[in-house]
């Protein structure tokens, strides 16, 4: 179930070009929270994945510049990212526009909020809540990528889901996406390819995070 509210355009670069740049997500689960951290990084890089494929009119602030900026700033004791933290971090960062959020998963349920503010004013462009069950995963950030695509005004939609996937297959491509930020490839690669034998959706993913 989705919750859509969209306000207005996010803003955009002086040659008409926008530029979007999706922060890591909050970990609030409630079941062992430990072991969802990965998703932190990992579901915003699916985002960025499905989004990139949408033959979108933005461009995507790259996630190596994001985590960059990250590991330069602090953000307090609770690492909350607050709608004027993302703000400043969207300016340091050259976007026009700048999506952050949380999710929770408890027990066979998740939940995932995400807002997106346009940086120059700190105007809301959008604020998504859905819920769901852990085996719908892959649908609930595909519909959310859907989303984001249309308070972006892209020109094509993001693909719906074709079949179930469950929360592991997701949270082995995040362990792929820690792994390969950590700089190590052969840990990223074997992550990747469990993530593909539980779910081939996750194939596409993969190819495109090289872009990325």
């Amino acid at each position: 179930m989705a919750c859509v509210l969209p306000v207005g355009p996010a803003g955009a670069s002086p040659d008409g070009d926008r530029t979007l740049a999706i922060l890591p997500f909050e970990n609030n689960s409630v079941t062992t929270p430990e072991t969802y951290d990965p998703l932190k990084s990992g579901l915003s890089v699916m985002l960025m994945t499905e989004l990139a494929n949408s033959e979108a009119a933005f461009t995507l602030v790259e996630r190596e510049k994001i985590r960059a900026l990250l590991d330069e700033i602090t953000l307090g004791q609770t690492g909350v990212i607050d709608a004027s933290t993302a703000v400043k971090m969207g300016k340091m960062l050259g976007a026009q526009a700048i999506g952050f959020g949380a999710f929770m998963v408890m027990g066979k349920n998740v939940r995932i909020d995400m807002r997106m503010v346009e940086v120059e004013t700190g105007a809301l462009i959008m604020a998504e809540s859905i819920t769901g069950k852990t085996d719908d995963f892959f649908t609930l950030e595909r519909d959310l990528a859907q989303k984001i695509a249309g308070s972006m005004q892209a020109k094509e939609a993001v693909a719906q889901a074709s079949s179930k996937s469950s929360i592991e297959a997701a949270l082995l491509f995040a362990r792929g996406v820690d792994a390969l930020e950590s700089g190590d490839g052969r840990g990223a690669d074997a992550f990747f390819k469990k993530a593909i034998k539980l779910d081939k959706s996750y194939q596409p993913q993969v190819d495109r995070l090289k872009g990325l």
